[in-house]
């Protein structure tokens, strides 16, 4: 996916290498020049902990971003 082709308040299907141990979904609430900062709006119970220790946010590189399912 390219930066350009993300739009602000849209879901997407994340991952990241750190702070999250599962997939998760979120919506772009802002796009910087390689990653965007997104809302954690779905994530697997397990990853329950990270999400509140994050308050629901965090950045994700470009490369980790998919167009949801």
């Amino acid at each position: 996916m390219k930066i350009e082709d993300l739009e602000v308040g849209k879901v997407y299907d994340c991952s990241v290498d750190e702070d999250m141990d599962y997939p998760f979904q979120g919506k772009v609430e802002k796009v910087y020049e390689h990653s965007a900062l997104m809302e954690i709006v779905k994530n697997d119970p397990k990853d329950n902990a990270n999400k509140t220790e994050l308050n629901n946010k965090i950045v994700v590189s470009i490369k980790k971003i998919k167009k949801a399912k």
